[in-house]
């Protein structure tokens, strides 16, 4: 082994535990924001069929630009 090597000093492991953290971090907040966007959307899907439902029961067209 080569101990002059900068693998084995303790800076550069330090550096590279300190970068794959921030990777960790990052790709947790990516994914964090997909997931949130995702849960918005089906919320935002269910909340709408709710008034549709609704509006149907109790009789109410729905305008809508289509014909």
């Amino acid at each position: 082994m080569n101990s002059q090597s900068p693998i084995y000093s303790l800076k550069f492991t330090i550096a590279w535990i300190f970068i794959y953290v921030l990777l960790i971090i990052g790709l947790f907040q990516i994914l964090n924001i997909f997931i949130s966007i995702y849960l918005g959307l089906w919320i935002l899907n269910l909340l709408i069929e709710i008034v549709e439902r609704l509006f149907l029961r109790f009789g109410k067209r729905i305008i809508t630009v289509e014909n």
